[in-house]
């Protein structure tokens, strides 16, 4: 071989080698750039809001309960001019809700874009916010895991508080830790974010937590002075946010931070597995008047419960909230990071990051678990699932060849995305649809003096359909008691389905509209699934 021939060899060699480090260099480098985060969101807006709008076509009677039963109305009342006092979450809700309600010209519609835009505005958020708490490909991979979550898109798509109140947490999550340096623009936004989050749901409470991380884990390097001043700025005004309708129910109920939620933790400590949930609504909950006497009425009981849920938790999250397929690498994760040398070595900002989730997660461990109250840890979980691929001191990352991370990593999020295909295929339209025929029907039969204002039912998506007040259906102890009921609370429908059936048995035989039932005349009955409109007579 000549000389000239063995240089154009190694000249060969060395750009093959060039080529193969830029193209490794420019995977990161487009990851890096500061739109990434914008257009992966905005790919995910435009996908979930076209599935969200054509195949979400009725509430369904789980997780969109509440929408109907309590946000609906509330926002209605303030397209009216009353600001109602719900016992259980905040007013900012209902508030978005009036305007993009009156706006879109129908307030289902405007509950689903409210949550396509919210869950696109975490999927930028998340992206940008764990791109500068750990590295680029840490944040992509979680933000892809993230997006393609099953849950997630679910909550994506209903009408509901969860996915507001999750992109309120991210964005406080977001600026507060934005800067490296104390930027104190960025912690009052973050406050102001953090009184709007507990606007929309009170447990937004943990984000005050944020004084401990300003205080104990120095995010920014501060001496006590500044320490102690900038989290005294964030707890003034993240106070602030939220005072005006702090003195509005201290004027109204007599209590500034008047709310009802210690009747869900009293059910989790007193009524769960002992009665059902309508059993202890009906005739325990008024039992209970404060959170204080939740906790020692029995001290014991209460602590138990707490810590059996600390674990009964955590396991349900692994395995509906986040899937065992990545929960195995999460608790790896989790035990590298209590055990592991270089894990140990946190910077502050990433110690903020973990005390902030930890914080949330013990909050949810004194009430009873739901996969949409941990909305928020999504990410969280998966920054412990991700991360350690990533750590090269780690021996997990020297035995793992960059090229098997990759290939683990895409078989990962495929599966995911399969997982995701199949569950949300089964429960995007999974609502009672036999409300939008019986719409149809009424609109086209009922006369307009015979429309009614009330109807009676166990969920309130029939009030809504039917543009009706809500009641919901009596308990009774026998049947001639129920009807008294109905005539007492001036009912004028009564909607028996079988969801009623279901939560009612003493009064299954409701659901047969040919059998002799006084007090009640048939207006219409549908056979798939069975379901019956009853009008409620006033003799």
């Amino acid at each position: 071989m000549s000389k000239s021939q063995s240089a154009k060899k190694k000249k060969y060699k060395a750009q093959t080698s060039i080529g193969n480090k830029t193209t490794s260099w420019s995977f990161e480098k487009y990851i890096s750039h500061k739109h990434a985060g914008l257009i992966i969101a905005a790919i995910y807006f435009v996908i979930v809001g076209l599935i969200s709008f054509i195949f979400h076509t009725v509430g369904d009677y789980g997780i969109e309960t509440d929408f109907f039963w309590g946000y609906v109305p509330s926002a209605k009342k303030i397209l009216n001019g009353v600001i109602s006092i719900d016992a259980f979450r905040g007013p900012l809700y209902p508030m978005v809700l009036a305007i993009f309600g009156f706006t879109i010209g129908d307030f289902f519609h405007a509950g689903i874009f409210i949550a396509v835009l919210s869950a696109s505005a975490v999927v930028y958020v998340t992206f940008e916010l764990l791109k500068r708490v750990f590295s680029p490909l840490v944040s992509f991979f979680v933000t892809i895991l993230l997006a393609l979550n099953p849950v997630f898109i679910q909550f994506s798509y209903s009408s509901g508080t969860d996915m507001f109140f999750n992109a309120l947490a991210a964005l406080t999550l977001f600026f507060f830790f934005k800067s490296n340096e104390l930027s104190y623009k960025n912690l009052v936004i973050a406050a102001f974010l953090g009184g709007l989050s507990y606007l929309t749901r009170y447990n937004g409470i943990f984000l005050a937590s944020f004084v401990i991380v300003i205080l104990f884990v120095n995010y920014w390097n501060l001496n006590w002075f500044n320490r102690i001043k900038s989290s005294i700025i964030f707890a003034a005004v993240f106070l602030i946010t939220f005072s005006p309708w702090g003195f509005y129910c201290l004027s109204e109920k007599g209590s500034f931070f008047y709310n009802e939620n210690y009747k869900n933790i009293a059910y989790e400590v007193y009524g769960k597995e002992k009665m059902s949930w309508d059993d202890f609504w009906f005739s325990e909950s008024s039992k209970i008047t404060s959170l204080t006497e939740v906790i020692f009425k029995d001290t014991g009981l209460f602590i138990s419960t707490v810590a059996g849920n600390t674990v009964d938790h955590f396991i349900n999250d692994m395995e509906r909230l986040i899937g065992w397929h990545l929960g195995v690498f999460v608790i790896l994760g989790l035990a590298l990071l209590i055990f592991s040398k270089p894990f140990k070595k946190w910077k502050t900002h990433e110690m903020g990051y973990y005390f902030i989730n930890l914080s949330f997660f013990a909050l949810l461990l004194v009430v009873f678990y739901s996969e949409r109250f941990s909305l928020f840890l999504i990410p969280f979980y998966l920054v412990l699932a991700v991360r350690p691929l990533f750590i090269e001191k780690l021996k997990l990352a020297k035995f793992l060849p960059k090229t098997l991370k990759y290939l683990l990593l895409t078989g990962l999020i495929v599966f995911t995305f399969v997982k995701s295909y199949n569950f949300n295929s089964e429960n995007i339209n999974s609502g009672p649809t036999e409300l939008l025929t019986l719409r149809g029907w009424y609109e086209e039969n009922v006369t307009p003096e015979m429309k009614g204002k009330t109807v009676a039912a166990r969920k309130a998506h029939v009030a809504y359909y039917l543009d009706m007040d809500f009641k919901l259906m009596p308990m009774a102890e026998n049947y001639e008691d129920f009807i008294s009921k109905l005539k007492k609370e001036n009912v004028d429908y009564l909607y028996f389905g079988i969801y009623e059936a279901g939560l009612r048995s003493e009064f299954q035989f409701l659901i047969d509209p040919k059998s002799n039932h006084p007090g009640l005349e048939v207006v219409v009955y549908f056979k798939d699934p069975p379901s019956v409109l009853y009008r409620v007579t006033k003799e």
